[in-house]
């Protein structure tokens, strides 16, 4: 896939385009996607999304969401549905003061070369979200191009959003959080070095240091897997937490909580170090507590692997 981050004047020659943030690129977001591609074999065009590296709510509000998705996720989703492009725009101040008319004509047209255009049933454009989706309609007579307007997407009776989606994870509903997303919930991010301890217990951990913008779910030990550079997925046991039994938990240098996420891969044990690794979270197992001593945490781990090997076989 192509990818872009500047917009420049005839960047693609002709393509059909879906717009939109795309967080968690959801059954919604591949409705808006899936027809950017249909209508670009219809014209003979490329596939292609315009999106954004950060939310926008970050400058026009002050303070974005926690992402579902990382910018680097959602371009590998994106190249799942077919897209063979992606111009991926930073919200700036000079691009959060084009009027509609002006995005439309700079980035969309002159730029992308748009024939065809993709949006949400609630998608909004350009300064001060003035565009929606009947003012596109307006500006593709103009411009020669065509729109696709995707109505809300139920799953089991459920509107699908990002907002919706990131309710449930906040209140460790990883099962129906997967449903809504249509695959597991992931973090992703590099294996670091941590104090060994769950080496020491007998449970030796990937300690995995996710993006700072990401949305991590509640502590507590989750059942999931992992998934390493080399494709391969791996079941697993996560924590996310303070590890409360040790002494001093786990802090930072200012001597605050830091919160961490440990993942035991099930019947693997080699060095990750460096390693870029997705972990999807499947289930929520427990609280995180702290135990009375180590043989009762051990114990507990123990208990939880099985667990989670019990789900997982179903």
């Amino acid at each position: 896939m192509e990818i872009y981050f500047e917009p420049k004047p005839g960047l693609v020659e002709r393509s059909a385009i879906a717009l939109g943030f795309f967080d968690g690129v959801h059954p919604g977001h591949q409705v808006v996607i899936g027809k950017a591609v249909k209508e670009a074999k219809r014209l003979d065009a490329k596939a292609g999304v315009v999106t954004f590296a950060d939310h926008p709510r970050g400058l026009t509000r002050g303070q974005a969401p926690l992402l579902l998705t990382t910018i680097e996720q959602r371009l590998e989703l994106f190249a799942q549905q077919g897209v063979e492009l992606a111009l991926v725009l930073t919200f700036s101040e000079e691009l959060c003061k084009l009027s509609p008319r002006e995005y439309v004509q700079n980035v969309l047209a002159a730029s992308m070369g748009a024939k065809s255009i993709s949006v949400g049933h609630n998608h909004h454009f350009g300064r001060d979200r003035e565009g929606d989706a009947d003012l596109l309609r307006d500006l593709g007579v103009e411009r020669d191009f065509v729109v696709h307007v995707a109505d809300m997407v139920l799953v089991e009776n459920q509107e699908v959003s990002s907002s919706r989606i990131r309710d449930l994870i906040l209140s460790r509903d990883m099962e129906l959080a997967s449903t809504l997303l249509s695959r597991p919930y992931s973090l992703r991010g590099v294996v670091v070095g941590g104090e060994k301890r769950g080496r020491q217990l007998g449970f030796p951990t990937a300690n995995v240091d996710v993006a700072f913008n990401q949305l991590v779910p509640p502590t507590g030990v989750y059942v999931g897997s992992v998934r390493l550079n080399d494709g391969s997925r791996h079941q697993s046991v996560v924590n996310i937490g303070v590890r409360p039994t040790f002494k001093g938990g786990n802090t930072d240098g200012e001597g605050q909580s830091k919160l961490t996420i440990e993942a035991h891969l099930l019947d693997f044990d080699a060095d990750l170090y460096g390693q870029t690794v997705e972990v999807s979270l499947l289930k929520s197992l427990r609280d995180e507590k702290k135990f009375a001593d180590l043989d009762a945490l051990k114990n507990q781990i123990a208990t939880d692997c099985q667990v989670a090997r019990c789900y997982l076989a179903c």
